[in-house]
């Protein structure tokens, strides 16, 4: 692949992984938003985050080779033995991909690996964590449409974070 193509793919994993990221930490605020006093222990509620991001990641990977955010842009991933992944694996591929591509999605650090991630991968056309399970990623075409879905979507779930406590007493008041 040229230089050009490996810059393009590498850009779009990354987008595809912050969407995702995004996706499921919105889910995760959703589902614990009713559990009292739970933000209150930030150390406990980032790392049970994470195992919520790792796990959901992994389990779209497992059963549809792809996530909400690639399946927008296209992506696809595959072992390099069988075409589907188990749980495991896809498991171990997602928190590599967070510990050693985000560094856990610490906020503002977690550019360094990923820039970092970057240029491996347009050294080697692979991650560290592709290489560490075994998979590869596979491109399909990506029309015009998924792209603009995608950054609306995008946009929507940032929205929809940034203001999910005016949309609970929102909700609050209409009860």
């Amino acid at each position: 692949m040229t230089e050009k193509t490996l810059s393009k793919i590498a850009w779009l994993r990354f987008w595809a992984r912050m969407f995702d990221y995004f996706l499921f930490g919105f889910i995760f605020l959703v589902l614990t938003s009713h559990i009292p006093n739970f933000t209150t222990y930030p150390v406990l509620f980032f790392f049970v985050q994470i195992l919520f991001l790792v796990s959901s990641e992994a389990m779209f990977i497992s059963r549809t080779g792809t996530t909400p955010g690639k399946k927008f842009l296209g992506i696809h991933i595959v072992g390099k033995q069988t075409c589907i992944i188990p749980f495991q694996i896809a498991l171990y591929r997602t928190f590599w991909a967070y510990v050693k591509g985000l560094w856990l999605g610490l906020p503002v650090i977690m550019f360094i690996p990923a820039w970092f991630s970057k240029r491996r991968y347009m050294k080697t056309g692979t991650t560290i964590w592709d290489e560490a399970a075994q998979t590869e990623i596979v491109m399909s075409p990506s029309n015009l449409f998924r792209r603009v879905m995608f950054v609306i979507v995008f946009i929507l779930i940032m929205f929809l974070i940034g203001n999910y406590s005016l949309l609970q007493q929102a909700v609050q008041q209409a009860k």
